[in-house]
């Protein structure tokens, strides 16, 4: 069964609710936080309106109520702007103003996709884990900070890496995976089936988390 048996609709949303279920989207500019979202909502059987038909900038929150098939409770997927660029306007200042307009209460349960580009140079302070983690953390009220998180690897298109090359830096991610206390999921090739795959472990380990 495909992605799109999944879907019945969804529909514009800016507030969270306490049924809520919700999974924040974050990441470093081009890691691929709204190509993931994209391709997700891009069904026959998802209603999404945004805007006059663009794409939401990077800048900018842009969050979206989702109707899974056989879910009681509504799925709210945020794609939340870059941290750590240094650049106007600061991600974190407008994660901050979105949350104190929409995420204020406690919701039946918060999560977090963080995505990250395995071809981003491993050096760099800023691209690492927990350094954006960090940072979210500050915009959300104590109560409020997502319980789960998986760390989805991505790849540019036309990016060509070796397999050595790429087994060292997802072994690299799997190790700022396991300090940040997340579980690394297999890379996303962009494909919807995959975009689904991801979505459904996550929610898979909200519901074991709610029977434990």
């Amino acid at each position: 069964m495909g992605l799109r048996d999944w879907f019945r609709g969804s529909k514009k949303t800016t507030t969270i609710l306490p049924t809520d279920i919700v999974v924040f989207i974050v990441g470093p500019s081009g890691s691929g936080k709204s190509r993931f979202m994209s391709i997700l909502l891009q069904n026959a059987n998802v209603h999404v309106k945004v805007g006059k038909g663009q794409r939401p900038g990077t800048t900018e929150v842009h969050a979206e109520r989702c109707q899974f098939n056989g879910m009681q409770s509504d799925i709210v997927i945020v794609d939340t702007p870059s941290f750590c660029t240094y650049m106007k306007p600061d991600g974190e200042k407008v994660v901050r103003k979105w949350m104190e307009s929409n995420y204020t209460e406690p919701c039946k349960m918060a999560t977090m996709l963080y995505m990250h580009n395995l071809a981003f140079n491993p050096e760099d302070a800023n691209l690492r884990v927990l350094n954006h983690l960090g940072v979210f953390r500050r915009t959300c009220r104590r109560n409020l900070i997502p319980s789960i998180i998986h760390v989805v690897p991505t790849l540019s298109t036309g990016a060509t890496l070796s397999d050595e090359r790429l087994g060292i830096l997802t072994a690299q991610l799997q190790s700022q995976a396991n300090d940040a206390g997340a579980r690394l999921h297999n890379t996303f090739d962009g494909e919807p089936g995959t975009a689904w795959d991801v979505i459904q472990e996550l929610l898979n380990v909200c519901e074991i988390g709610k029977q434990e």
